[in-house]
């Protein structure tokens, strides 16, 4: 509803953006986060689909899918929620996306999780899902052992 109420003004005045933000976890299903990750394929069809629809009119549509980012979000997982080099700090995050507007049409935003994406896309889909489960699972322990030593 929100694509479809900026977009009409945008077509009108024949320019414009619109910058859909998905997530790593798109380019597999994830066990323990089915869910999640299908709404994120969702996002990146739809995404497309928009793309091609509204080329005519001048409207640049950017399909951002980053990886992991020093957020609240990522709350479950201590190790994720203080960063590093592969997961950067919002702020951070957002300073690169911004600037790959307008350049490139899918990006996931942050030059080391373009290499990370690459890489894991190398991999078998089937992989992917295994992989995926052993760090969901690795995830819900890190969270229970967290909430476990902050209860003592």
């Amino acid at each position: 509803m929100m694509s479809r109420l900026a977009l009409s003004g945008m077509a009108v005045r024949g320019r414009g953006a619109l910058v859909n933000v998905c997530s790593g976890s798109e380019l597999q299903p994830l066990p323990l986060m089915a869910v999640y990750a299908a709404t994120k394929v969702y996002v990146r069809s739809l995404t497309l689909a928009i793309r091609e629809e509204y080329a005519s009119h001048g409207i640049y549509v950017q399909h951002l899918s980053p990886l992991f980012i020093a957020t609240k979000m990522n709350a479950f997982s201590p190790r994720l929620e203080r960063g590093g080099l592969l997961v950067p700090d919002a702020s951070t995050y957002a300073r690169h996306a911004v600037a790959a507007l307008g350049r490139v049409h899918d990006t996931t935003g942050y030059w080391l999780h373009g290499i990370q994406y690459f890489f894991i896309k190398v991999a078998p889909e089937w992989m992917r899902i295994k992989i995926g489960m052993y760090m969901n699972q690795d995830f819900r322990k890190e969270h229970f052992e967290s909430v476990r030593s902050k209860a003592h």
